[in-house]
């Protein structure tokens, strides 16, 4: 049985856009929202499960690699799908009842989906670009659902998230530029492959650098990790638990351990750093 890979972004970025219709249609509306949204968050779980010991690749709109869009299923990503699935449904789980203390229940639900949708986008995508893009899915809906309640400690651990994440944003977005210019390519593999042939010249020796800054603000590794201590208690408690349980292993941890490990290669001195830094 092969993999539907484009099925763990395509079904909760739909839902997400259903969340908002249905919750316009009172409490019966928001009933069966909360139903499909935890339909939703158990049918990628049982995805993930099968795509457990599997690999594929899928070439987006049937684009051949490195012009198109490509998602990639391997061990380490089957491994991520499964940790955001196990999370995301027991967090959705706990959100059916706990989130009634809240008005914009399906908004939430939307935000969640979304942010789901993002997660699972930077652990399956083929290319640094994209990558990006699934980051920033992921990081908005976040920062919304951290001052979901809408009280002053709230909006103010929201905020500084929402600065400090964008900082992050802007250098991988920089180092994307810069990884272009001097390869000519966004396509992980072909990127690794270039770099193995003629090495790391200064421009990508500072891009790395700024993946590292960048990832670092999403992974609130050591000194990048300030937004942290406020963020956590202020959201609501499901988002807490994403936040600390797989959120920021996954834009932050998850995407600086692709690009230093597959795409730029390790060395002792880098190896030494990282390690400093995530204790």
């Amino acid at each position: 049985m092969s993999v539907p890979l484009p099925v763990f972004v395509a079904v909760p970025l739909v839902m997400a856009f259903l969340m908002p219709i249905l919750g316009s249609f009172g409490r019966k509306g928001k009933t069966v929202a909360t139903v499909l949204a935890n339909v939703a968050t158990i049918s990628l779980l049982v995805l993930a499960v099968a795509s457990i010991g599997r690999s594929a690749v899928y070439e987006i709109g049937k684009w051949p690699i490195p012009l198109g869009i490509n998602l990639v299923l391997d061990g380490l990503s089957s491994l991520m799908l499964l940790a955001i699935s196990v999370v995301g449904a027991a967090a959705m789980l706990f959100s059916a009842r706990y989130m009634e203390q809240y008005t914009a229940k399906a908004k939430y639900y939307c935000l969640f989906l979304l942010m789901v949708a993002g997660m699972n986008g930077v652990v399956l995508s083929g290319d640094i670009f994209n990558l990006f893009v699934f980051l920033e899915i992921a990081s908005l809906a976040s920062y919304a659902l951290v001052g979901f309640g809408c009280e002053h400690e709230e909006l103010e651990a929201s905020f500084k998230y929402m600065v400090l994440g964008s900082i992050g944003s802007i250098f991988v977005l920089f180092a994307v530029a810069l990884v272009y210019g001097n390869t000519g390519s966004l396509n992980m593999a072909y990127i690794s492959q270039a770099i193995a042939t003629s090495g790391l010249n200064p421009g990508l020796t500072f891009a790395l650098g700024l993946f590292i800054a960048g990832f670092g603000l999403k992974a609130a590794l050591v000194p990048f990790h300030a937004w942290l201590p406020d963020a956590h208690p202020s959201a609501p408690a499901p988002i807490s638990a994403m936040l600390s349980g797989i959120l920021i292993k996954t834009l932050g941890i998850y995407a600086l351990a692709r690009m230093v490990f597959n795409v730029f290669g390790v060395s002792l001195q880098i190896g030494w750093l990282l390690a400093g830094s995530a204790f």
